[in-house]
């Protein structure tokens, strides 16, 4: 388990970035908007949220089976979720805890490096086609969507090439000085996840996370429509994922502040008033970020309470597959 303190300083940091961002705006107003939100649709923004943790961990799930490993699907999820308690680390790179956990299964590092290495890339892929949708209300921010689409789609077309791959392993074999051992590593990784980058695992994660982060700005949709915003679904989903993209992209932890600013003027740009957009721009990122940062805690606590009740249980053996 990663340290205590580590997890506290994440969600600290987190939560203080988070409070500077919240601290001015109207209040009163914002919270009367989201007190608007009947029940039900909380369930089923939530729900919605359920399905793409699920779909995203069929994908992690399958990554590893391609690699050749076979672990418990239950005891996998666990696994998956609990990496969501270090979702607020910058990129999400603290997510890769993940490889602790599973080294005690019997998976090597490589494997389980290069799963987070491919998801990590094609959930920014996917996002920033989901982008695209936004342009059928915003045209005028082409630009804006379509420049990391094109440098995403050209590094994946880059990191596909076998050639590529070897002279870059050759040109860092024996890494001297910092930025060498740095690239040493990234071409590591490059190399471990090369497997998961063919035809078949490409294209099925790829559907996957489409289908996974397109359900997440449905929430925006439902969270508008609770509120009595008119906003078209393809138009929420676009929205989500430009504020999303900008997220990820600043590589601020969670991506809080980008995400929340940007979001919330494409829904003034929509229609909604200050209140309304901040409103809705709370509750999804609640539903999304905050609901997947708890149920990471839930399922981290649960393992750390399993491995001392079971302290000498044996790995569960894997067998690589390159």
């Amino acid at each position: 388990m990663p340290r205590p303190r580590t997890i506290v300083f994440s969600l600290c940091l987190a939560a203080l970035l988070y409070a500077t961002v919240v601290a001015g705006i109207d209040t009163e107003r914002t919270i009367a908007a989201v007190g608007r939100l009947d029940g039900r649709w909380w369930l089923l923004i939530l729900a919605l949220s359920l399905i793409n943790y699920a779909l995203r961990f069929v994908r992690w799930h399958g990554y590893l089976r391609w690699l050749g490993n076979r672990i418990h699907p239950g005891r996998h999820a666990l696994i998956y979720i609990a990496g969501f308690a270090l979702t607020t680390t910058p990129g999400k790179a603290g997510e890769g805890m993940r490889s602790i956990y599973l080294a005690r299964l019997g998976v090597p590092y490589p494997h389980s490096l290069a799963a987070f290495f491919a998801e990590r890339f094609l959930d920014l892929l996917t996002i920033a086609m989901l982008s695209m949708l936004v342009l059928i209300a915003f045209s005028g921010y082409v630009l804006w969507v379509i420049a990391p689409l094109a440098v995403l789609a050209g590094l994946l077309v880059a990191i596909r090439q076998r050639r590529l791959l070897e002279a870059m392993k050759r040109r860092y074999a024996t890494p001297e000085t910092r930025v060498a051992r740095l690239m040493h590593g990234l071409v590591s990784a490059w190399d471990q996840a090369f497997a998961l980058l063919g035809d078949r695992p490409l294209y099925a994660g790829l559907a996957l996370g489409l289908v996974a982060w397109a359900a997440e700005g449905v929430s925006v949709y439902v969270i508008a429509h609770g509120l009595g915003l008119e906003l078209a679904v393809e138009t929420a989903i676009g929205i989500y994922a430009v504020s999303m993209l900008v997220g990820a992209l600043s590589f601020v932890p969670g991506g809080l502040g980008g995400t929340e600013a940007v979001m919330a003027l494409l829904l003034k740009l929509s229609g909604a008033g200050g209140a309304l957009a901040i409103a809705i721009t709370l509750i999804a990122r609640i539903a999304t970020l905050w609901f997947a940062v708890l149920l990471g805690l839930i399922a981290m606590l649960g393992l750390e309470i399993d491995r001392r009740r079971h302290p000498e249980s044996a790995p569960i053996s894997s067998e690589g597959k390159r």
